[in-house]
């Protein structure tokens, strides 16, 4: 290993192996971020759940509705710690599939935010969404 530019550079060698360029992978990752290391894998982790196919409609339901309480605990979150107002609209991705996945939610704050700047109300707003995906 060695810095260019101020960027570390893993060299590797023809007799490197997979299982070893991925450990020095991940010692120079937590490394470079060793505050932080462990919440952004937990965060890479929670992402994935949000792209995975192949799930019944039932499964993607509840993880639908899992995330969007995580959203609204986050949006919560950011508001008390830091007066953050925010509005956020989610749809599920398979179109066929995911008709009934749809939410809306705004901080009061942020209350009237849909009506005032998009002219339309918390379900025409979803349904604007769900035309973009």
């Amino acid at each position: 290993m060695e810095r260019v530019f101020g960027v570390t550079v893993l060299l590797c060698s023809k007799q490197s192996t997979a299982a070893t360029v991925r450990k020095k992978c991940y010692e120079l990752f937590k490394k470079e971020y060793s505050d932080t290391w462990q919440e952004i894998l937990i965060k890479f982790e929670e992402s994935t759940q949000y792209t995975e196919t192949g799930k019944t409609v039932a499964q993607r339901q509840q993880l639908f509705n899992k995330s969007a309480k995580r959203f609204t605990q986050s949006l919560v979150a950011l508001l008390k710690a830091h007066g953050i107002e925010a509005a956020l609209v989610m749809a599920g991705s398979i179109v066929n599939q995911d008709a009934s996945l749809g939410y809306a939610y705004t901080t009061p704050g942020a209350e009237d935010f849909f009506m005032e700047r998009c002219h339309a109300d918390t379900d025409a707003i979803i349904g604007h969404f769900k035309a973009h995906i």
